[in-house]
């Protein structure tokens, strides 16, 4: 049983495939890949060589331009149809428990049972909100960056335009939500606490992927353990910032009324606030089986559960696990283990499935 229809799922679905091996995807959505359709439209995945799933491949003309949100959801939605995928839509996980002979999965369509669990929920269904002193309280509109999909959702939703807007977080979707909402007008402001820590630009990571490759296929040969926490984009941001275009504050203290307060005594009215603040590995389902105190694996599998697996997990088997390039290589490897767990000889390989991403 594998749990998630998203990229994690979606790969792990094809190796089992071609393995002879016999499953059924779990997706509480009604489309592969659901959570990354709630995403905001232009959010980029960075160069498509590093974001095709196993089995698969783009046009070698779009193999360093950067991968879309519109064009990776229908890439999700292909794949999931040319290897025919089994998966049971609609189907959301309440409950996970283990018995004698496998994992009993109590779903809200049905009871489900099997002999191995393989969880692929991922991060995106479960952004994370922080909640401060006074924030319920005040007449601040403040969202997650993933509960609106454009800058001018946005500005619909707050009844004005030029408003000013507070964005949280110091990490590469911070950056993207703050120069998404300056090029649609509005007045944008960054709180962050620490250094924030600047990427190359999207143009230069475009040029540098060939090498930056090969520099992640030597660190992972070596066994380094590098951070996995994506910078914020260079280039038009990194300006804006540094011209005082767009104005820092520290992290916040708390909320009033119209203000947010920071925690070195500054206080500044605010329309909205956005949360740039990141997702969380989805896993209430799992109960007891994978405690609040951290998930310990033995390579891909519970060390605590025997049978239940985990993929997309971040620094799980390297610093890339959580990243789509990541998935892709422990996608492979978790096939090869379980298939030789079962005993299974592989069958022959279908054949590649070749996308060429919309023009718009």
């Amino acid at each position: 049983m594998v749990l998630g229809a998203g990229p994690a799922g979606l790969a792990m679905g094809h190796e089992l495939s071609r393995r002879g091996v016999n499953f059924l995807i779990l997706e509480q959505g009604m489309v592969a890949g659901e959570s990354f359709t709630h995403l905001p439209r232009k959010l980029t995945f960075g160069p498509w060589m590093n974001n095709t799933l196993p089995g698969s491949r783009v046009t070698w003309t779009w193999l360093l331009r950067r991968a879309t949100q519109p064009a990776y959801c229908a890439y999700l939605s292909a794949y999931a149809l040319h290897y025919h995928l089994p998966i049971q839509y609609r189907c959301r996980v309440l409950q996970v428990s283990r018995e004698k002979e496998g994992f009993v999965v109590v779903t809200g369509t049905g009871t489900y049972r099997s002999q191995l669990l393989i969880n692929c929920t991922g991060y995106f269904s479960n952004p994370n909100k922080p909640e401060y002193p006074g924030q319920s309280q005040s007449k601040i509109l403040a969202l997650h960056s993933c509960e609106f999909r454009e800058a001018s959702d946005l500005s619909e939703r707050m009844g004005v335009r030029g408003a000013g807007i507070l964005v949280v977080g110091a990490g590469l979707s911070s950056g993207e939500a703050l120069l998404d909402l300056h090029r649609n007008g509005e007045t944008v402001a960054l709180s962050h606490g620490g250094i924030v820590r600047f990427g190359p630009s999207p143009w230069l990571e475009i040029l540098l992927a060939p090498w930056n490759w090969l520099l992640e296929r030597m660190a992972i040969a070596l066994n380094l353990r590098l951070s996995s926490q994506a910078p914020m984009a260079g280039g038009p941001v990194q300006k804006l910032l540094k011209s005082g275009t767009i104005r820092r504050f520290p992290a916040i203290s708390h909320f009033a009324e119209n203000e947010v307060v920071f925690r070195d005594g500054q206080r500044h009215r605010f329309d909205g606030v956005v949360f740039a603040t990141g997702y969380r590995y989805s896993r209430d389902h799992l109960d007891g089986l994978a405690p609040e105190d951290g998930l310990l694996c033995q390579g891909l599998e519970s060390a605590k559960c025997p049978g239940l697996f985990f993929l997309g997990l971040d620094q799980q088997r390297t610093y890339r696990s959580r990243y789509l390039r990541g998935i892709r290589a422990d996608a492979r490897l978790l096939g090869k283990l379980l298939a030789l767990r079962l005993n299974l000889k592989n069958p022959p390989v279908a054949e590649a499935f070749v996308f060429e991403p919309p023009q718009k």
